[in-house]
């Protein structure tokens, strides 16, 4: 079973990769990266871990040790479209 990083789950598109991550079977870990908590993980940490991150340019090697292993990344991290500026 694998272990999978994800991004942005906060925003639509990560709740929604999230979920079914959550739900799959082939899946056994979730490392999520976010700016904040993660509502949709709580109750479910035997799954996911949710790891506070606020400076996606820098990785130190204490959150790296964490992620080592994931067979995956899922990077939904962005804006919301009401935040585009034409």
């Amino acid at each position: 079973m694998a272990h999978v990083i994800l991004t942005g789950c906060t925003g639509t598109a990560g709740a929604a990769m999230l979920a079914r991550c959550i739900e799959s079977s082939s899946i056994a870990r979730i490392s999520v990266l976010s700016r904040r908590p993660v509502k949709q993980a709580e109750g479910k940490e035997e799954k996911v871990q949710v790891y506070i991150h606020s400076d996606f340019t820098t990785y130190p090697d204490e959150l790296l040790g964490k992620l080592r292993g994931a067979v995956g990344c899922i990077w939904a991290l962005g804006i919301s479209t009401s935040q585009v500026k034409a």
